[in-house]
């Protein structure tokens, strides 16, 4: 976790888990490449006793000849295969050693590349939809490929990550906690406007007099 920790952390940002690429990732190419090599060895053994009938002379040796040369072909393509698996399963094994997984308590990360290097990063509050795939090996040995839908069709992927569904939960605790600390912490609603009582005045009235005054002074 070496550039995810130094390189590519935000200020208040902490990584809360970090998914493994799991160890079969590196021997996968010699678990696909079992069936060819053992139909080479089945070859081998054929040709062998082929050779062996020919040299007691059970059999033209113009067959033995021909095994022969059908046995150094397969030599040669088993030669072959032998360095093509080398140097997929070394170059598996730079790939395991550059990958890395975070999931932090804002946004999720994969690291991918030994010469190109690819950073992908979705933020938690944009993740729509979680998938998780598993294949027959995937179910025995506890790995799968998570894909991340997230908000404008962006598809981050865990490929043959450890314990995929145990990733999935800790994805999904962090989102509602994250609901959670919005909730909480958000912007509180606007008051309503007061509403202004408007008190009904009761009409006020002055009472009094009617004076007249007389030519001669008197009030009437």
């Amino acid at each position: 976790m070496r550039f995810i920790r130094k390189k590519n952390l935000w200020e208040g940002e902490e990584i809360l888990y970090t998914p493994e690429l799991h160890w079969i990732y590196t021997i996968k190419p010699l678990l696909y490449s079992l069936p060819f090599f053992l139909l080479l060895l089945i070859l081998w053994v054929m040709d062998n006793s082929v050779v062996a009938a020919s040299a007691e002379g059970l059999i033209p040796a113009q067959e033995g000849i021909a095994a022969l040369s059908f046995r150094d072909l397969i030599r040669q393509v088993f030669l072959a295969g032998v360095l093509v698996v080398l140097v997929v399963f070394i170059a598996r094994i730079l790939q395991y050693l550059n990958t890395e997984y975070g999931v932090t308590n804002k946004r999720l990360i994969m690291k991918k590349g030994v010469l190109r290097l690819t950073v992908t990063e979705i933020p938690t509050d944009r993740i729509e939809s979680i998938y998780c795939t598993q294949g027959i090996l995937g179910r025995i040995f506890h790995y799968g490929t998570m894909r991340i839908g997230g908000i404008g069709g962006s598809m981050p992927v865990f490929f043959m990550v450890a314990r995929p569904y145990g990733l999935r939960r800790k994805i999904v605790g962090i989102i509602e906690k994250n609901k959670a600390i919005t909730v909480v912490h958000g912007e509180l609603p606007r008051a309503a406007p007061a509403i202004k009582q408007i008190v009904e005045e009761e009409p006020f009235y002055r009472y009094g007099s009617f004076v007249r005054v007389l030519p001669d002074g008197d009030i009437y």
